[in-house]
């Protein structure tokens, strides 16, 4: 990343955890603008509703504009291969120059151009293949447009620092490796190889506020290769196997690995929710969850307890009233703080909980209804003229 964006991201979030520490009380106002002028943040930020319209208009305009340009040129695959070039260059190009400028770098349109600037370059990447290839994609293609995703998603991510180039490298490589012979074996090995270089970096002071956000998301994205690799309904159906180039088939499970995977199905969940309770990250946390719901479904496609929707339905309740009792004991403790864990909302950002409120009045298109305002009665008027007249 540019030096000045990696300032401006820790000047962002700096501020940004002053407002925290404020509304926690734990520091004044004087002292919270005292941090504002030490770290000045120049950079425009407005709502996630201007970012996305912009990125979602911007996006509208470079689709037209190719689309004209691939019509003008010609329907050849070599003028469709040239034209994507072209435009993925110009958007690279422009996420350059959106990033350098502290007054356009965070409206949304450099996300929108870095996005489009590695898609449009993966599709000529896919027509140069097609048109050597006689339009047909054989493996070996599938196997370099993969490689070539994982890098480019993975030099997108390291330059412009956005956590969605991760997940999509992360996937690239993943996909990839199922195609290779023994690709549950390597899942489970890189994955867990993934997950355990990524943690070293979630708090790694020379990186760059979006950079640990994106080791975050690669955390996540090697727990679930990890427990799609172990899952025992993954194994049983074969779903990893499908994905391996020439398969000869689907290869007999021995009750022993069966057995194995079942225990590993239960055991991956309670140990990612062990390991987020103990390092107090909440992302690790949300992992865990979704990992033994994941399990619980598991758990009902082999051992028939009750309908599908019944046990989803009986596990949220479980879940909602673990959540109040941990919730009510953390009130009753001593400060509000039980073994390093506390129920006030300390350091949250208000604006995103007040954006989730607006979330379903936007959704219902319903505004909120006018207040009555007493203290004024109409009594009616007239107008009129020319002998004409009337009342309203």
């Amino acid at each position: 990343m540019r030096a000045d964006s990696v300032a401006w991201e820790r000047a962002a979030e700096v501020r940004e955890v002053a407002g925290g520490w404020r509304r926690a009380g734990f520091i004044d106002e004087p002292t919270e603008q005292a941090i504002r002028e030490a770290f000045p943040d120049p950079c425009v930020t407005p709502s996630l509703v201007w970012r996305v319209l912009t990125a979602g208009v911007l996006a509208a305009a470079i689709k037209a504009a190719f689309g004209a340009f691939a019509i003008a040129i010609g329907r050849s695959p070599t003028a469709a291969e040239i034209v994507s070039l072209l435009f993925a260059a110009g958007c690279v190009v422009a996420t350059e120059r959106l990033e350098a400028s502290p007054r356009l770098a965070r409206r949304g349109a450099a996300g929108m151009t870095a996005l489009l600037g590695v898609g449009l370059l993966l599709l000529a990447l896919v027509l140069f293949l097609t048109e050597t290839a006689s339009r047909r994609i054989d493996d070996h293609a599938i196997d370099l447009l993969l490689i070539a995703s994982t890098l480019a998603w993975a030099a997108a991510c390291w330059r412009w620092g956005s956590p969605v180039f991760a997940a999509l490298a992360a996937l690239s490589v993943f996909l990839f490796l199922g195609r290779l012979p023994h690709g549950r074996l390597l899942w489970l090995l890189v994955g867990a190889a993934l997950v355990a270089l990524a943690a070293r970096r979630l708090d790694t002071a020379s990186w760059a506020p979006s950079h640990r956000l994106g080791a975050a998301v690669l955390v996540v994205a090697g727990i679930g290769a990890v427990y799609a690799a172990v899952n025992v309904f993954s194994l049983d159906e074969h779903l990893l196997e499908e994905m391996v180039r020439h398969s000869p088939g689907r290869p007999p499970s021995s009750r022993g690995l069966f057995a194995l995977s079942a225990g590993a199905t239960t055991v991956v969940p309670l140990a990612v929710l062990a390991w987020g309770v103990r390092s107090r990250r909440t992302f690790v946390l949300d992992t865990g969850i979704v990992l033994a719901a994941l399990s619980l479904v598991t758990l009902r496609h082999y051992v028939h307890l009750a309908p599908l929707w019944t046990v989803l339905i009986v596990a949220g309740a479980v879940l909602v009233i673990a959540a109040l009792v941990v919730e009510r004991a953390l009130r009753r403790a001593p400060a509000h703080e039980l073994a390093g864990f506390t129920a006030e909302p300390l350091f949250s950002d208000e604006r995103r909980q007040h954006a989730l409120q607006v979330v379903p009045v936007v959704a219902a298109f319903t505004p909120a209804a006018a207040a009555d305002r007493p203290g004024f009665a109409g009594e009616g008027g007239k107008f009129g003229g020319g002998g004409a007249t009337e009342k309203f």
